[in-house]
């Protein structure tokens, strides 16, 4: 794999942060949260990228089961087409 870009790191990141944004306030109401915290940690090398994915969501509301799991799921998916969409405009 052809190293990322700054670019492209920044998009993937903010990738990442809308896709799990975008699918925990689809399910849950914004009024029903005191923090959603969604941290993003992308370490590149020569030939690859380890991304970590982390929700802390602050609420009193009750809660869908699996809510940050399902969302960290999805955005990695995501992050997963954009790289494999971006390296085959490479070839």
């Amino acid at each position: 794999m052809i190293p990322l870009t700054d670019k492209e790191v920044e998009e993937i990141i903010e990738l990442a942060y809308s896709t799990s944004e975008s699918y925990i306030l689809k399910h849950v109401n914004k009024k029903d949260f005191e923090d959603i915290n969604i941290t993003i940690n992308l370490e590149r090398g020569e030939d690859n990228f380890d991304i970590d994915i982390n929700i802390d969501l602050d609420s009193d509301a009750q809660l869908p089961d699996n809510l940050a799991e399902t969302a960290v799921e999805l955005s990695l998916n995501a992050v997963d087409e954009y790289v494999e969409k971006r390296n085959n405009n490479l070839d």
